[in-house]
């Protein structure tokens, strides 16, 4: 007699989580400025990857903490990833737990090579952000690129614009050939996933 097999199968649902989202224009020119001002008043220092090489990564960055000069930055950027996260993500997220990583990328070469921000026993990080603060007139390369596809997508260089990711997502920083790029990065926290 033939042994019957019981079905493993189980209900698949589609997965809706959005590759990426962004609010364009969150921050207008001269908030950029402000905000480009206000990362130089700090000492930047080499930014360092947690085990990788120092050649893994060119940049140099400070991290801007919640203080009276940077209560309006964190404003604005909770009331955008809120936003972004209910309608492509549906994380369910605390809010920032690191601060907001101020960072320069300066030619020849200032890059940072690919990676995922999601971290082992360390803090959840469910969702990532960045910030492009610089004019994209103002230097060539250093584009910033999401690599879960083949070849990488470069996403938008429009200045002021927040762009939001999971932190599981593989992604870089193009080398800067001419200039200087500034952007602002961070990571939204929550429950670990399940």
């Amino acid at each position: 007699m033939k042994q019957q097999i019981p079905n493993t199968t189980w209900g698949l649902e589609v997965d809706t989580v959005s590759r990426w989202a962004y609010a364009e224009g969150l921050f207008t020119n001269e908030e950029c400025d402000q905000i480009i001002k206000l990362g130089y008043e700090y000492e930047l220092t080499k930014s360092v990857t947690i085990g990788a090489s120092s050649e893994y990564r060119d940049s140099r960055s400070v991290f801007l903490e919640p203080n009276p000069d940077t209560s309006w930055i964190y404003k604005r950027l909770t009331d955008a990833v809120m936003e972004l996260n209910s309608k492509f993500f549906n994380f369910d997220l605390f809010g920032f737990n690191e601060g907001l990583q101020f960072t320069e990328y300066t030619a020849p070469g200032g890059k940072y090579n690919p990676h995922i921000d999601k971290l082992y026993l360390k803090s959840i990080r469910k969702l990532s952000i960045t910030v492009q603060l610089t004019d994209p007139n103002e230097y060539e390369g250093g584009d910033f690129e999401i690599l879960d596809e083949v070849p990488g997508e470069k996403l938008t260089r429009t200045r002021g614009t927040l762009l939001a990711f999971p932190s599981y997502t593989l992604h870089a920083v193009t080398p800067v050939t001419k200039g200087t790029r500034n952007s602002l990065v961070s990571w939204i926290s929550g429950k670990p996933f399940r």
